[in-house]
């Protein structure tokens, strides 16, 4: 039996899809918790279990259960923990056609939150990323 992701009770989920290094996640996490400077964290709950090690968005969206209400799902991957930025991989659930964008963990808060209140469409956060294709806020 494939392993299923938590519903994530209104908050997007960030599942751990690498595991090579115990500290970058440690930083991720702690980022994570961290408030930005107008004091707004992402909500999220972190999945660690080596189960989803290596899987890409189409692969976790499969695992979701049907109540999983976010139309947020972000993957913390090799990338991800490599780069001192901790740029996350999200996906928007809502239109699976629009391509995955990269968020620095600590603009992380800025698509969830108003992703989470249909406030600011996926797109303009894909379209508002840096040259390396990472989105640092607007």
């Amino acid at each position: 039996m494939s392993p299923r992701l938590p519903d994530g009770r209104g908050a997007a989920l960030v599942v751990r899809t690498d595991f090579a290094d115990p500290a970058a996640w440690r930083r991720l996490r702690e980022a994570l918790a961290t408030p930005s400077a107008e004091g707004f964290l992402p909500a999220v709950i972190p999945v660690d279990d080596p189960a989803f090690a290596g899987l890409a968005p189409t692969d976790l969206t499969a695992q979701l259960p049907p109540g999983y209400r976010h139309p947020l799902l972000v993957l913390a991957d090799r990338r991800t923990l490599a780069d001192p930025e901790l740029p996350l991989l999200a996906a928007h659930l809502l239109d699976p056609a629009t391509p995955t964008v990269r968020v620095a963990a600590a603009a992380l808060w800025g698509i969830e939150n108003n992703l989470a209140i249909r406030n600011t469409d996926f797109a303009e956060f894909a379209r508002a990323t840096g040259p390396d294709g990472v989105h640092r806020g607007f």
